[in-house]
Order: C-alpha cells, then sequence, then structure tokens
C-alpha cells in the first residue's frame, strides 16, 4: 500500500506543477495586459515629446516641440491657472466634504440617507449639461438669478458673473464635493467612536471633537482625497472649455484642446506639455508620500468597535437644513434651469413676446445626427460594461485570490489611471493609435477605442468595486472546486463569476453611467462617425445652437437618472452595499 501511495502522489506532483505554471501564465498575461493599457500610453507620449516627425510619419528626433512650446505666450498663466484652480476647489471642496461625511456617518442628524444619496447623484451627474443650467442663471446679461438682484433688490449691475475664476470653480463645485464625500465617508464609518467618547468626557463639544479628533485621526484619509481630488480637479475640462473663453481663463486641458484643434494640429507641443504635466503630477504624487511616511494613525484596536452617533442636541435639524439648502443649490437648481432652457426660444432670453417653444425638442430629435450620437453612446456604453465587467473581474481576481508573484504589481498599475488626467490618457491612447507605425492605426475614430480608453480611465474604481465584493467570498469555495478537479479558468467562471454577480451589476451600471457622460477621455480619439452625445453636445455649443444642446444636456441627465434608478433597484447604493 505504501508503494502503490508513492505511485499515486508522484501521478499528482505534475499535476500540481502545470496547474501552477497555468496560473502563473495567466498573472503575467494579466500583468502585461494592465501595463499596456495603463503605463504603455503614458511612456509612448512621454517619448513623443521628443519627436519632430508627425503621427504615422518616419521617426525624426529633436528639441523642437520642447523648444516651441517653451517659447508659447502665455504657457506660465496657463498652468498657473491651472493649478490654481485645482487648489481653490479642493480646498473648498474639501473642507464641506469633511462637513457633510460627518454629518452623514458621526451624528443622529435627520435625513442623512437623502443627504448621501443626493450627493451619490452629483458625482453621477454630467457636468456640461449642468454649466448650461449655471450660464441661464449667472450669466451677467440675461441670468435670472442676476436679472432678480437687479429688477427687485435694486443692484445697479449684475452682481454675479458666471464666465469668471470664480464661475469656474462655482460650477464644479457639485461634482467636487460629491468625490471627496465618496472618498471619505468609509474613513469616517470605520473610526471607533469611544475616541470622540473620550473627548466629550473631557469637556469637548460636537464641533470641537470634529476639529480635534476626527479631522487629526482621519488625516491619511484625508490627504488621500486632497491628493486624488486635486488630480480629478486638473483634468477638468467641459467647464473651463464652456467659460473659461470668455473670461480669458486658459488651462492645460483645454489648450491641449486648442493644440489639436488647429489646422494644422501642433501634435509635438502637445505632446510636450503633457509630458510637463505629467511629471509634475508624478512629483506631487512623490511629495505625498513624503507627507504620510512613518506616521501612524491607526483608529481601530483589539478592544471592541463603537459607531455610536454623536448627538448635535440643537443643531440636529440647522445642520441638515444646511446641508440640504447646499444640494438643492447645487443640483436641483441648476438642472430645473436647464430643463427650463429646453422650451426657450431662443436660449437666455426670458423677455421675448413669446419665450416657450417645442420646436428646440423636435428639431433635435430629427436631427439625424442626433440619433447617430444616441446609437454610439449606447454601442460606446454597452461595449465598456461587458469588455469592463470582465477585465476588471480578471484583474481583482489575479490581486485577490492568486499566488502570482507580481501581483502587487497588478495591483499598482491598476491605480495608475487615477494619477492621469483623462486628457492625457486620451492624448496617449492617440500616440499609440497614430504612432505605432501603422499597426493600431485601423482603430481611429472607432468606437472600439474609446472603449479601451474608458475602460482604462476607469480600471481603479471598476476594480476596486469588485475587489471589494471577492474578498466576501470564502476561499473554501474555490478549493471545494479544485479539488473537485477544476482549473483556475473554470474555477473563475463556475465560482467566482456567479457568486459576484451583484457587484458585476453594480460595476456594470457604474460603467455605463461614466461612458455616457464622458467626454475628456475620448475627446481627442472620436471621429465624426463615432461622436457621443456628450460630443455632440459639444459640437452644438461651438456652433451656438445652445437651444440644442440644452435639448441634448436634458437628454443625457434624465438617462443617468434613469440608469441610477436602474441601479438602485439592483442593490446599487452609496454604501456600496450590493
Amino acid at each position: 500500500m505504501a508503494l502503490s501511495f508513492s505511485r499515486s502522489a508522484a501521478r499528482r506532483r505534475p499535476r500540481k506543477a502545470i496547474r501552477l505554471s497555468r496560473e502563473s501564465l495567466v498573472g503575467w498575461a494579466l500583468l502585461g495586459l494592465v501595463c499596456l493599457l495603463a503605463a504603455y500610453p503614458v511612456v509612448l507620449m512621454f517619448i513623443k515629446s521628443f519627436s519632430v516627425a508627425a503621427p504615422g510619419q518616419p521617426p525624426a528626433w529633436g528639441l523642437d516641440s520642447w523648444t516651441s512650446l517653451i517659447n508659447e505666450r502665455g504657457l506660465g498663466a496657463v498652468f498657473a491657472n491651472t493649478f490654481s484652480l485645482a487648489a481653490i476647489r479642493t480646498a473648498i471642496s474639501v473642507a464641506i466634504a469633511i462637513f457633510f461625511a460627518w454629518i452623514v456617518t458621526r451624528t443622529d442628524a435627520p435625513a442623512r440617507g437623502l443627504i448621501e444619496i443626493m450627493l451619490w447623484l452629483g458625482f453621477f451627474l454630467p457636468v456640461l449639461p449642468m454649466t448650461l443650467g449655471w450660464v441661464l442663471l449667472l450669466d451677467p446679461s440675461y441670468g435670472l438669478i442676476n436679472h432678480f438682484a437687479m429688477d427687485v433688490l435694486g443692484f445697479g449691475e449684475a452682481p454675479f458673473n458666471v464666465f469668471s475664476y470664480w464661475g469656474i470653480v462655482w460650477c464644479q463645485l457639485a461634482f467636487s464635493v460629491s468625490i471627496r464625500f465618496l472618498l471619505l465617508t468609509p474613513a469616517f464609518r470605520s473610526m471607533d467612536a469611544a475616541l470622540e467618547e473620550a473627548a466629550r468626557m473631557s469637556g469637548s463639544n460636537s464641533w470641537v471633537t470634529l476639529l480635534r479628533i476626527n479631522i487629526p485621526v482621519l488625516a491619511p484619509a484625508i490627504f488621500a482625497s486632497v491628493a486624488l481630488g486635486f488630480i480629478k480637479s486638473l483634468e477638468s475640462f467641459e467647464i473651463e472649455w464652456v467659460l473659461g473663453p470668455a473670461a480669458n481663463i486658459t488651462v492645460v486641458s483645454t489648450k491641449l484642446y486648442a493644440f489639436l484643434n488647429w489646422e494644422p494640429p501642433y501634435y509635438g507641443r502637445a505632446t510636450a506639455l503633457s509630458g510637463i504635466f505629467l511629471l509634475t503630477i508624478f512629483l506631487l504624487i512623490w511629495l505625498q508620500k513624503i507627507l504620510l511616511r512613518n506616521r501612524d494613525y491607526t483608529t481601530m484596536s483589539g478592544r471592541g468597535f463603537s459607531t455610536r452617533p454623536v448627538s448635535l442636541g440643537v443643531w440636529r435639524w440647522p445642520a441638515t437644513v444646511l446641508c440640504l439648502a447646499f444640494v438643492a443649490i447645487t443640483i436641483v437648481v441648476p438642472f430645473c434651469t436647464l430643463l427650463m432652457g429646453t422650451f426657450m426660444n431662443v436660449f437666455g432670453f426670458f423677455d421675448l413676446a413669446e419665450t416657450w417653444t417645442l420646436r428646440n425638442w423636435v428639431e433635435t430629435v430629427e436631427d439625424p445626427l442626433f440619433f447617430k450620437g444616441l446609437y454610439n453612446t449606447i454601442l460606446l456604453a454597452g461595449g465598456v460594461t461587458v469588455i469592463g465587467v470582465l477585465f476588471y473581474s480578471l484583474v481583482s481576481y489575479g490581486i485577490v485570490r492568486t499566488r502570482f508573484v507580481a501581483r502587487s504589481a497588478i495591483d499598482f498599475f491598476s491605480w495608475l489611471p487615477w494619477a492621469l488626467p483623462g486628457v492625457l490618457l486620451s492624448l496617449g491612447l492617440l500616440w499609440v493609435v497614430l504612432g505605432t507605425g501603422g499597426i493600431f492605426r485601423f482603430m481611429y475614430g472607432t468606437i472600439f477605442v474609446l472603449i479601451i480608453s474608458i475602460v482604462v480611465k476607469e480600471m481603479p474604481l471598476g476594480t476596486q468595486m469588485i475587489k471589494a465584493g471577492t474578498v466576501q467570498i470564502s476561499r473554501d469555495l474555490e478549493e471545494a472546486s479544485k479539488m473537485s478537479g477544476a482549473t483556475w479558468i473554470m474555477t473563475f467562471r463556475r465560482v467566482m463569476l456567479p457568486l459576484l454577480r451583484p457587484s458585476l451589476v453594480a460595476v456594470g451600471i457604474v460603467m455605463f453611467i461614466v461612458s455616457v457622460r464622458e467626454i475628456s477621455a475620448i475627446v481627442f480619439l472620436a471621429s465624426s462617425n463615432s461622436k457621443t452625445l456628450s460630443l455632440l453636445m459639444m459640437d452644438y455649443i461651438s456652433d451656438q445652437s445652445m437651444e440644442k444642446a440644452t435639448v441634448v444636456g436634458v437628454f443625457t441627465v434624465f438617462m443617468t437618472l434613469g440608469l441610477l434608478l436602474v441601479g438602485s433597484m439592483c442593490g446599487l447604493s452609496p454604501r456600496g452595499k450590493q
């Protein structure tokens, strides 16, 4: 019997080695794919900044692009505008988001769930149409609020101007606060309430506890929110593109857009500008790591865990009213105004003999470009949903479940796209398509390259959402599958994917919504045949067809709201519970 056991064991060893080699092979292939999608476009874009040849031409190298860029008039102002706007928006939105996260997660204020849902909605609503709503409200010539201030309150001139530095800051406030709120709420929820109770026993009230306990203890999450939010602010494009020209404000993203839309396009200057911008972003990431080095921010221990809410006393309702007022002003009011704008004879003119009409909706819906844009949008969003969910599932499984030696590298590169503004990713993929010897040239202007761009850009979000579901599944189920003779691929397909269905549905809905509103990641890659509704809205604004632009914007917002409703019915929630 001993001899028989030895022979059977010997027969099993090669099968185990083969299984491990297959896992390693898949792991290396996955790492290569993630690097190709996330890192290669960035590296290629930086290398091409030293090329003096146009895309598709024989390579020629030099510093002409950098020299031309350095001699570009107003370049310093472009960077000053970009970073000052990002800094101002980050400072204001982080302060507001900390307050909202604390109210929602740590206090007994009423209507906390409603506040959280509305801020969650602010993250998903498309920025460009909401900006058009603010134009109708704050335009110095015809804005409703300015007219009210002058006609009713007696102001001698319009007190607000949306086409200004502070107008740009204001129009992005809802999105900026929402994204930082979503980043901060998990950390606030996981903090042990015993720390707050100790502060109150020492005589501190709720507000002092927030400033002296919550904020210092949660410094890592706040710093992470600041860093990521700052990078997201740097990539802002739509608001600056609409409001910036009238205010003579240019940022890096709009400067890149101008370089690539001139005739002939200045590819070299655009790539050199992206190289400087990229180096600056990586410097900021390095500085953040230096600031957080060797610091201890432990908030949980083995002594138990308490999440008892803080009592606000008489401040319960005032705090709730303040939060709901912010949501109403920054989200509800501009959307209602945008909806009203779709029925105006002439955008912004409220005092015409015939102010209202249905003609805008009829003309827009009858425009062949609208149905083409709608078809492209659905095709793009569907492709991103299917490909993204499958790809993020593989990446998440490779990071969490495999014993692959380089899985930490996969995790690192899966986060890389969030360190890159969307316009840089779009430009990097443009160089991949046009500047790699014609290998990928056939993809230029196709829906497929737009799908790839959005899948790469949203890789951190999709991967982390599925990772959260993956870690909740017991490894015993996979072991039982392997004991039954299933391969790694079979286990992933027959065991993991069915169990991850709620998370996959949630990620799919989020990816569909993101694809519907996306502009920055696809603005350099789309052609006339692959333009989505968001890009069509940009064309209408460029042609001064503001009435059609508002109709497309409202239609996009309604699509987003409908998808969020479907998502909530499928279990998608701000807290990530599926």
